[in-house]
C-alpha cells in the first residue's frame, strides 16, 4: 500500500512548492516569461542528456509528434500559462477554489470519455475533499477579488488540466514517459512565448541569483521530477491521480507559513482535516479494489 501512495504523496509535496518558487521568481521576471523560459530550458538541459546518455528511445516517431504538441499545449501552455496569467486578476483564495475543481473535472471527463465508472466511495471522497478546500479558502474570500478575465483564465486552467490528464491516459505510444515529458514541456514553452507580450509579461528585469535559483527549482523539481510523477500517476489512473491534487493546497499552506510568513487560520486547519479525510476515503476504495 505504501508503494502505491508514495508517488502521489511525493507529487503533492513537490507540486505545492511551485507557488513559492514563482513568488520568488517574479521579483526578477514577469510570470509568463518565467514560465516560458522554464519550459524551454527544461528541454534544452534534459534533452541532450537523455538523448546521448540513456539507452531508452528519446526521439519521437513521426506519428508521436501530434500527441506531443497536443499534450504540450494542453498541459504546459494552457494549464500553467493561464494559471500564471490569472494571478494578475484573481486573488489566491478564488484561485484555490478553481484548483479544487480540477480533480472533479478529471473524474467527470474520464467517466464520459473513458467510460470509467466512478464508485460511490470515490465520489464521496472527492466531495469531502472539495468541501475541505472551500472551508480552507473561506478566510480569504471576504477580501478576495477577481476580474472577468481572471475567471476566463482560471476556467481555461481547470479545463486544460482535466483535458490533458484524460488525453494522456488515452495515448498508446511507445515513447518512454521521461522522453515524452521533456518534449511536451519544451514544445509547451515555445507555444507559450506568443502569449507573453499579449498579457504584457514579456520581460526579465534582473538576471540575479534569485532568478536563477527560482528557475533551477522550477526546472529540475517541477518541470522534470514532479511532471514525471504526474505522468506516472495519470498513466495508472487519471481519476486516482486527480485526487492527489487535493493535498497540494494543504502543503501550500504549510510552505506559505514556513517560508513566506503567511498566517494559517482555523479554517485552513479544519479544511486540511477534511481534505486528508476525503483523500483517504477515495484511496482506500481503490486499494481495496486492487486487492480483490
Amino acid at each position: 500500500m505504501f508503494k502505491k501512495i508514495l508517488p502521489g504523496l511525493l507529487f503533492s509535496i513537490l507540486w505545492a512548492t511551485g507557488s513559492v518558487a514563482v513568488k520568488f521568481g517574479i521579483h526578477s521576471a514577469d510570470a509568463l516569461m518565467l514560465a516560458s523560459v522554464r519550459f524551454i530550458c527544461t528541454g534544452l538541459i534534459f534533452g541532450p542528456i537523455f538523448a546521448f546518455f540513456r539507452k531508452e528511445r528519446f526521439w519521437p516517431l513521426k506519428s508521436e509528434w501530434k500527441h506531443i504538441v497536443i499534450y504540450g499545449f494542453l498541459c504546459s501552455t494552457l494549464t500553467l500559462g493561464s494559471f500564471f496569467a490569472a494571478q494578475r486578476y484573481a486573488s489566491a483564495g478564488i484561485s484555490m477554489l478553481f484548483i479544487a475543481v480540477a480533480p472533479l473535472l478529471i473524474a467527470l471527463f474520464s467517466s464520459i470519455i473513458l467510460k470509467r465508472r466512478l464508485t460511490r466511495f470515490e465520489i464521496i471522497g472527492m466531495l469531502v475533499a472539495f468541501s475541505g478546500l472551500i472551508l480552507a479558502s473561506a478566510a480569504a474570500l471576504p477580501n478576495a477579488s477577481i476580474k472577468p478575465i481572471g475567471i476566463v483564465l482560471l476556467l481555461i486552467y481547470i479545463l486544460a488540466y482535466a483535458s490533458s490528464s484524460v488525453y494522456f491516459s488515452t495515448l498508446n505510444i511507445t515513447l518512454p514517459n521521461i522522453s515524452f515529458n521533456i518534449w511536451q514541456v519544451f514544445v509547451g514553452g515555445l507555444l507559450l512565448l506568443p502569449f507573453c507580450p499579449l498579457f504584457k509579461q514579456d520581460h526579465i528585469q534582473h538576471f540575479d541569483l534569485n532568478f536563477f535559483l527560482s528557475l533551477f527549482w522550477l526546472i529540475v523539481v517541477l518541470s522534470f521530477v514532479a511532471n514525471q510523477l504526474w505522468l506516472y500517476l495519470v498513466g495508472q489512473d487519471a481519476v486516482t491521480a486527480g485526487t492527489w491534487l487535493y493535498l497540494t493546497p494543504v502543503f501550500g499552506y504549510a510552505y506559505g507559513y514556513l517560508l513566506l510568513g503567511e498566517k494559517i487560520t482555523i479554517y485552513a486547519i479544519l479544511g486540511t482535516v477534511l481534505v486528508v479525510t476525503g483523500l483517504v476515503i477515495s484511496k482506500r476504495k481503490v486499494t481495496d479494489k486492487g486487492a480483490e
